[in-house]
This record gives C-alpha cells, sequence and structure tokens, in this order.
C-alpha cells in the first residue's frame, strides 16, 4: 500500500516538475492527479490542506458543466461522474487499469467551506510514519 501511494506521489511529483515544459497540458494533468490523490484519501477528500484548493476547483469546474479529470499516472482507466440530484450527492466511479471499481462520493461547496478550517497541514510523504501504515 505505501509502495503504490509512493509511487503515486512520485507521478504527480514528476508531473508538477513538468508544468514549465507544457503549461496548459502539464498544469491541468496535475490537477487531475491531486484530485485523485485526495479522492482515494482515507481520511477523506479534505483531510489535508494540500487537498482543498484542488477540490475547491474540482466543485467549481463540475459546477460550471466540466467533466470528472482523469489522471492516468494514477492507474485510473475511466472515471464516471453522477451529478448530484433529488438531494442526493454526487460521486464519481473510478475504474483503474486492472479492472477495479470504486466510488466516492464528491464533497459539496459547502463541505469543501467547512472542510478549509479543519484540515490539517500535510506531513512529509514518505516518511518513517506513512510507512509504517
Amino acid at each position: 500500500m505505501a509502495n503504490r501511494l509512493c509511487s503515486s506521489v512520485a507521478a504527480v511529483a514528476l508531473a508538477t516538475g513538468s508544468i514549465a515544459a507544457t503549461p496548459a497540458r502539464a498544469a491541468d494533468s496535475t490537477w487531475a492527479c491531486e484530485v485523485l490523490l485526495c479522492a482515494s484519501n482515507p481520511g477523506g477528500w479534505m483531510q489535508f490542506a494540500e487537498c482543498v484548493p484542488p477540490i475547491r476547483k474540482l466543485i467549481s469546474h463540475l459546477a460550471l458543466g466540466g467533466g470528472f479529470p482523469t489522471c492516468s499516472a494514477g492507474g485510473v482507466r475511466k472515471t464516471d461522474y453522477t451529478k448530484p440530484k433529488n438531494g442526493r450527492p454526487g460521486y464519481v466511479v473510478m475504474t483503474m487499469t486492472d479492472g477495479t471499481r470504486t466510488r466516492y462520493t464528491v464533497p459539496t461547496a459547502t463541505q469543501v467551506a467547512l472542510a478549509e478550517g479543519t484540515a490539517q497541514p500535510g506531513g512529509a510523504l514518505g516518511s518513517a510514519d506513512l510507512e509504517r501504515q
């Protein structure tokens, strides 16, 4: 588990480092990978303060009719987003390259605003604490 997380983090770091080379595409891909990492966090989409900005951008993007971003670096083959309706929250189903599927409820704008005050600063990824989990 720690190895997969570290691999995903390394992929995001690599994508982040290449933003200067191709600004529009790399930035979009990096944002999509940040959304993926935050969504797959067992502690919640916005447990860490670093996740609040990409998730806030996601909520705005979806509200304007945009699709759910995809990140191939995280092993995601396809994402299917279902908009909120009849008082039920929106959700996304991520299909991985190995065929497994995971469903995540997408936070609302109100939940994002509340999370901003309670989000924890993230620790250094790859630290001894992370590796023990």
